[in-house]
């Protein structure tokens, strides 16, 4: 329950500090007095969007904290949890800051949070009527909301929607998968054409790279071997090779080095020259008895660079890419298949879940037509206390579609019929703005025994109404908050006098400023606030007489 609202520069106010106790709470005032500010301030806690111009004139910000008990709300406590904010004593504490510049800052006790978790939490604690809620009851959605909330059947529910996600879910994934049989199978028979065409070839890895160097190799043969003898004679079998003159310079630099052994280093290089030679000369020795130069095999060579040079210039690949894109073709067949295969294995799951949906659809169906009864049965009821003759009817259609939808497959209707004898119609068509408050109200009241909301709050929703069943809306207002926080706007005397606790409102002037005092009313002054309402303009005998009488009475 709401336990105090702090209020600094909002609008006409100045400081403001309410404490609130659990039972009916009624604030009253004249027209403009600043009743409608204290609900905005409750608004702007819950995260509503917030305006610069809602900031008093000369302040830098507005400043609004609440206090809330939450010893046994067992939602807010559970998003506590989740976002690791402890709760002092059982104590929920809200603020809302805003600031000239257009900067909001919200905090959970203490904490900073963004304005969206303001939003989550104060859905937990605070439901709001406002004076035209009626307004909303001939939407559709409304009408299924209610009903809904009535039932409290939230488990078939929320399956019901679970398995709708999931359906939109996998028709995304099949539609990602290439839908299309025809694109699906003209591209699984070119895939496996391609992949046949390159695996004919059988192409090895670095198969044209090392042709290539083969080719080459034959087709030059007759004139590496030529140059491979010429290359020994120079180096070790003419009479003047390099080995016979370089053993000639071994010699030499022996002899001089008996004089000068600093030239030791030139004897060590030239001995390894005449080794590295030695070598060499072996290499193409052993070259020259292994070359095997058959030219017969050039026409194969060259058949066989052809055919894999003429399939590179198909695909627009380099030939030695060949292999590597072979590998991408069988790649993406694979993952073609695989797609197909998975498709199927979502076209089976998608069978089976929508089978799960529409049975679920039917359950939730079941539900509401059962709710449907009882709901209408007591809001009938309640309208006739409230004065009103007729009816009201909610009726629950299957939708025949096969396509699957969010909240089940059901129109769900509020029909009504003001007066005996006429006929039921959609409550959207009900002319009387007087009978449509007093419709909403009653909903409102039967709804709101179930919703798990500690507090409500009632902004005139008596508007259109007086005399008895003004009396009737106050006594049904007191008896709900039995089990709840009722705070209730008023201009109604009948309703204001079943308050438990009594705030009045003014506005005033102060060094020509104005300001919008809040007042807790004693039993005396209550009484005079009452007289007020009941008198108007000036305040009578009669109507403190009234007043003190109502109030006996509650």
């Amino acid at each position: 329950m709401l336990v105090q609202l702090t209020i600094n520069d909002l609008a006409i106010i100045n400081k403001l500090c309410l404490d609130f106790d659990c039972g009916m709470t009624v604030l009253t005032g004249e027209t403009g007095a600043g009743k409608s500010i204290l609900l905005d301030a409750l608004g702007l806690i819950l995260g509503d969007r917030a305006d610069t111009n809602i900031i008093r004139g000369g302040a830098e910000k507005t400043d609004i904290t609440a206090i809330f008990s939450i010893k046994d709300n067992v939602a807010v406590n559970k998003k506590l949890n989740i976002m690791e904010i402890n709760s002092n004593n059982n104590e929920l504490f809200l603020r809302r800051t805003i600031k000239k510049d257009g900067r909001s800052r919200a905090y959970i006790n203490d904490t900073p949070v963004p304005i969206q978790t303001l939003r989550d939490i104060g859905g937990c604690l605070i439901e709001i009527h406002g004076q035209h809620a009626h307004q909303s009851l001939s939407q559709p959605k409304s009408q299924r909301e209610l009903l809904d909330q009535f039932g409290q059947y939230e488990s078939t529910l929320t399956d019901t929607i679970n398995a709708y996600h999931k359906l939109i879910d996998i028709d995304d994934q099949i539609k990602k998968l290439n839908t299309n049989s025809d694109d699906f199978e003209s591209t699984l028979t070119l895939l496996k054409y391609q992949i046949e065409e390159l695996n004919k070839l059988a192409i090895e890895e670095s198969e044209y790279t090392k042709l290539s160097e083969e080719f080459k190799r034959q087709s030059n043969s007759q004139h590496i071997v030529e140059t491979c003898h010429e290359i020994l004679n120079e180096l070790s079998e003419s009479d003047i090779n390099t080995n016979t003159r370089l053993s000639k310079c071994q010699n030499k630099i022996n002899e001089l080095y008996l004089l000068d052994n600093s030239l030791n280093n030139v004897s060590t290089l030239i001995d390894s020259a005449i080794i590295q030679i030695n070598e060499a000369t072996t290499e193409l020795k052993n070259y020259l008895n292994e070359f095997d130069a058959d030219t017969s095999q050039l026409g194969s060579l060259e058949n066989r660079l052809d055919k894999l040079n003429e399939l590179a210039r198909k695909y627009k690949k380099r030939p030695e890419e060949l292999p590597d894109h072979l590998n991408l073709l069988i790649k993406q067949l694979n993952e073609l298949e695989d797609s197909f295969k998975k498709r199927e294995e979502l076209e089976l799951k998608q069978k089976e879940i929508t089978t799960k949906y529409f049975n679920l659809a039917i359950e939730l169906r079941n539900k509401r037509i059962k709710t449907a009864e009882v709901f209408s049965r007591k809001i009938t009821n309640k309208i006739h206390e409230l004065g009103m003759a007729g009816k009201l009817q909610i009726e629950v259609e299957a939708i025949n579609n096969k396509t699957p939808r969010q909240f089940g497959m059901d129109d769900i209707t509020f029909m009504v019929s003001t007066n005996p004898g006429q006929p039921l119609r959609p409550i959207a068509k009900v002319a009387s703005g007087g009978e449509l408050s007093r419709l909403s109200l009653a909903i409102q009241i039967i709804s709101s025994k179930d919703n798990n909301i500690p507090t409500m709050i009632f902004d005139e929703v008596d508007a259109g109404i007086g005399g008895r069943v003004a009396e009737i809306v106050g006594k049904l207002l007191n008896t709900l908050a039995a089990h709840s926080q009722i705070f209730c706007v008023t201009h109604l005397p009948q309703v204001a006098s079943y308050g438990h606790q009594h705030y009045q409102v003014t506005k005033n002037m102060k060094e020509g400023e104005t300001y919008t005092e809040v007042r807790s009313l004693e039993e005396k002054e209550r009484i005079n606030e009452i007289s007020r309402m009941l008198a108007g303009m000036e305040v009578t005998t009669e109507s403190r007489a009234n007043a003190e009488k109502m109030l006996a009475l509650k």
